[in-house]
């Protein structure tokens, strides 16, 4: 749609009374961007519209402090692009952004009842913990620990269990994290590390005496003394619902 000289921001309606504008089809120019921004913006506000949303690409940056002058304030940001917000309204809603990071640990018991453990880089003090690390965007639980598990030590595992949960606050980038323990069936005995950079050593010990050690940490060690002969909760893989994929763990009778 044109207004005088100037074209609409290309656009749609959300079923919240709100806009989304099409980063694709933004102008390249910074004047022509302007113009079309402000005639838009006005155009919302006359329909009656609360929310307007605008993600930019990383080389698209330069739209940022046209956006801000006009009340845009920054949502949720990635690598590559940013989501900027707009309340016509003063009490329009806007979903909030995600408040935690995801992370998974490995609880690999061997036929020996020895468990597998890490020493890793980024520890500030010594002793050993459970394999794990962060679940990827659209990463299932299950799947990230058994990844990061053959990743840091080279044992390749079948998922057994969801053996527990817990939350740490604050975390990274004043969000929390929720961290899901994991018990993995090793498939392979022999450790093999890949990445050097970040595993300083991988090994099967003794459940006993990595208990007795005090120089690994308590939380890991409360963990394994809790939950090295629990069952857990079994992953129940049927798709639930409308929803194509999901992961379900859920208690079985006994």
């Amino acid at each position: 749609m044109i207004y005088g000289n100037t074209q609409l921001l290309d656009f749609k309606y959300d079923p919240f009374n709100g806009v989304i504008i099409d980063s694709h089809q933004l102008p390249k120019d910074v004047d022509e961007f302007t113009e079309s921004l402000l005639i838009s913006l006005d155009t919302f506000q006359q329909h009656g519209k609360q929310l307007v949303w605008l993600t930019l690409t990383h080389e698209q940056a330069l739209f940022i402090p046209i956006c801000t002058e006009q009340g845009f304030v920054f949502h949720n940001c990635l690598e590559q692009e940013i989501t900027l917000i707009l309340r016509l309204q003063p009490n329009a809603y806007a979903p909030f952004v995600p408040t935690h990071s995801i992370g998974a640990g490995a609880l690999v018991i061997n036929d020996n009842n020895q468990i597998l453990l890490v020493k890793d880089s980024a520890q500030k003090v010594g002793g050993f913990k459970l394999p794990g690390g962060h679940v990827e965007l659209s990463e299932d639980i299950a799947e990230a620990a058994m990844r990061e598990t053959e990743e840091e030590t080279g044992i390749k595992t079948e998922f057994e269990a969801l053996m527990g949960f817990g939350t740490k606050h604050p975390y990274r980038f004043g969000k929390s994290n929720i961290y899901f323990i994991c018990k993995l069936k090793p498939l392979n005995k022999e450790i093999i590390i890949s990445q050097p950079d970040e595993i300083l050593d991988a090994r099967w010990l003794d459940i006993d005496s990595f208990l007795a050690d005090e120089t690994n940490s308590e939380f890991n060690r409360t963990i394994v003394a809790k939950l090295a002969k629990a069952q857990g909760l079994k992953r129940f893989d049927k798709p639930l619902g409308s929803t194509p994929r999901n992961e379900i763990f859920l208690a079985e009778h006994k």
